[in-house]
């Protein structure tokens, strides 16, 4: 074997590797914002967004720490596929970084049509959607709605594409990326979204929530088994809804609301 081919071989185990350890560094360094950006803010069930550049970049950070875990293996498997292809080598972290930007942008404008209907809702002024009237059951309703997705057709279609896309990824320097790591969030928004639904009626700005669902994404994703681990996060989901609808008291971790309170589905949040 020559010194060029076992370079090759090196550089074939320590570049996946490296680009893993950015990804998940990533992840972490989101996590590490989220914390002192959650810190003293309303974690109840529902309720106001914010302002929308608070949203905005917010959501991103939170999608760095949320998603990014159980896209680490798209991330790597992009930057293989064009390293691979005809021989070359080009710039892992180019790579990487075009798919992680436009996988990102895909989740952005997920986040920001969430933001709209939920201040759509809010405007209306509905006093029945009070925590104390119909809002307990709305959010209940929302986390078991997210179980049950778990279990139909298009959840297992969507994953099985996050997993094990049907094809490889494009292999055209960084404008492949870009349309990669694009595909690739519109699958995880197509497989996803009825969690960030739960995460918002558990409490969006519950860090505590957010490392809950953020581990239920990893599992099913990472998780050898993927269809035991999909039924296993349909379970826990529709525990945790049944659970806010008949004892919410009894739910670990999720932040009840004054008596009396009369916001959308329970919160009514002042971004400072």
């Amino acid at each position: 074997m020559t010194a060029h081919a076992i370079r090759r071989r090196a550089d074939s185990r320590l570049v996946p590797a490296a680009v893993a350890a950015g990804v998940l560094g990533a992840a972490g360094a989101g996590w590490v914002l989220l914390a002192r950006r959650m810190a003293g803010m309303d974690m109840s069930p529902g309720g106001d967004p914010g302002a929308l550049g608070w949203f905005a970049v917010t959501w991103m950070v939170m999608t760095a720490a949320m998603m990014l875990p159980g896209s680490a293996p798209a991330v790597v498997r992009a930057v293989r596929d064009q390293r691979s292809s005809a021989g070359s080598t080009p710039a892992a972290a180019p790579i990487a970084a075009g798919f992680v930007v436009a996988y990102g942008a895909v989740w952005l404008l997920a986040g920001l049509a969430g933001y709209a209907c939920v201040q759509a809702v809010r405007a209306l002024d509905l006093g029945a959607l009070g925590w104390t009237s119909a809002g307990r059951y709305l959010a209940a309703a929302a986390v078991v709605g997210a179980g049950l997705y778990q279990l139909t057709p298009v959840k297992r279609r969507w994953l099985k594409r996050c997993v094990t896309p049907e094809h490889h990824l494009p292999r055209s320097g960084v404008a492949g990326a870009l349309r990669a790591g694009a595909g690739h969030g519109v699958c995880c928004v197509a497989c996803c979204w009825t969690l960030m639904v739960a995460l918002y009626a558990l409490g969006l700005m519950s860090v505590t929530w957010m490392v809950v669902v953020t581990v239920l994404i990893a599992a099913e994703r990472l998780v050898a088994q993927t269809v035991t681990a999909v039924v296993a996060v349909a379970a826990v989901l529709v525990v945790l809804g049944l659970g806010i609808a008949v004892a919410p008291a009894s739910v670990p971790g999720l932040t009840l609301l004054p008596a009396g309170h009369s916001a959308a589905m329970g919160m009514d949040m002042s971004m400072r």
